[in-house]
């Protein structure tokens, strides 16, 4: 029985390091979480909610059946945008005989090295896809706010992207993958891409969080209260950005490190500068793992939470002015 009893400890003793290397690797855990709040009054949940309607409810169906929308809500991200940069320009190109557009806002010094913090602006469908992606809309074009008064040393683009939806996902027609191609063929490097993918929905009631794999339930909450950062399994770009949401917001923000077999980690814009070669995240909700209106006409904007979207693009910030003074 005592042998037993050995072999059975040696056995939960292994298992218990297996479980806490993992935990170090995929979560990469804040071991000290500040909740100091920083004032927030320089973003105003409503403009975000004004913004989520103009897009979910005027600008439908923003699919690519549908030029004339994207177009209108293109020209709508332009005139957000330049509420804030005078450094604002359309990135077209064609498919299929029709030109579609890239937005692209442009503060700080022309630098050969640039940040970029991204949206996709295209819906699914016919759907008002209020979560997915006019959420990371509203907040793209929020965040151009917190920019234009901030010192940089590095040049800062904010893109919001044409095409990430369906049948061109996993493409060379993404407008993400478009502007990473452009950023490698003009050899600009690329300090760190963020895609605001999702940032809007939000959960305080048990089990309204799920994962991809049951095992991720040991590390991470069960209900969708918090903000996660997808990284590639062996980077770490995402655990400084996680840290900076978790000190200065009282938003709780969790990263996970992952292969893109996992599914989900590669389904955004950050996908395309991976592939590029350059350090990328997204900042998500979690999609479909947590909203379940994801695709469907139940995806509007009444269901969004805009003081946390907030918060996101807050924190989103305050990691871009460390990240330029490095």
């Amino acid at each position: 029985m005592i042998k037993i009893a050995k072999s059975l400890l040696r056995i939960l003793l292994v298992l218990g390091t297996i479980i806490l290397l993992l935990w170090l690797t995929i979560a990469r855990p804040t071991l000290t979480k500040s909740t100091t709040e920083e004032t927030l009054a320089a973003i105003n949940p409503e403009d975000l909610k004004r913004r989520v309607i103009f897009l979910s409810q005027d600008a439908i169906p923003r699919d690519s059946e549908h030029p004339e929308n994207l177009n209108l809500a293109a020209d709508y991200i332009k005139t957000g945008f330049e509420q804030f940069s005078s450094s604002v320009d359309y990135q077209t190109y064609s498919v299929a005989s029709t030109e579609f557009k890239n937005v692209i806002a442009e503060f700080g010094p022309d630098t050969r090295e640039v940040i970029v913090i991204g949206a996709h602006y295209d819906a699914y469908g016919e759907h008002p896809a209020a979560d997915d992606n006019a959420s990371g809309v509203a907040g793209l074009i929020e965040l151009g706010k917190l920019l234009q008064g901030a010192n940089l040393k590095h040049k800062v683009q904010l893109v919001a992207y044409t095409l990430e939806e369906p049948p061109y996902f996993d493409s060379e027609f993404m407008g993400s993958f478009v502007h990473a191609a452009s950023l490698r063929k003009n050899n600009l490097n690329v300090k760190l891409m963020i895609s605001l993918e999702m940032i809007g929905y939000f959960s305080e009631q048990p089990n309204s969080q799920s994962f991809p794999i049951p095992l991720l339930n040991l590390f991470y909450p069960n209900r969708g209260n918090f903000i996660a950062i997808v990284d590639q399994l062996w980077a770490n770009q995402a655990a400084p950005l996680k840290a900076a949401i978790n000190k200065y917001t009282d938003l709780d923000a969790y990263s996970i490190n992952a292969p893109s077999q996992v599914t989900g980690i590669d389904f955004s814009d950050h996908r395309n500068y991976w592939f590029h070669g350059y350090p990328a995240v997204m900042v998500t909700d979690t999609s479909f793992y947590r909203n379940k209106h994801y695709h469907h006409a139940e995806d509007t904007h009444e269901k969004l939470d805009y003081q946390r979207i907030a918060r996101v693009v807050y924190g989103v910030f305050k990691h871009i002015q460390t990240l330029d003074n490095e």
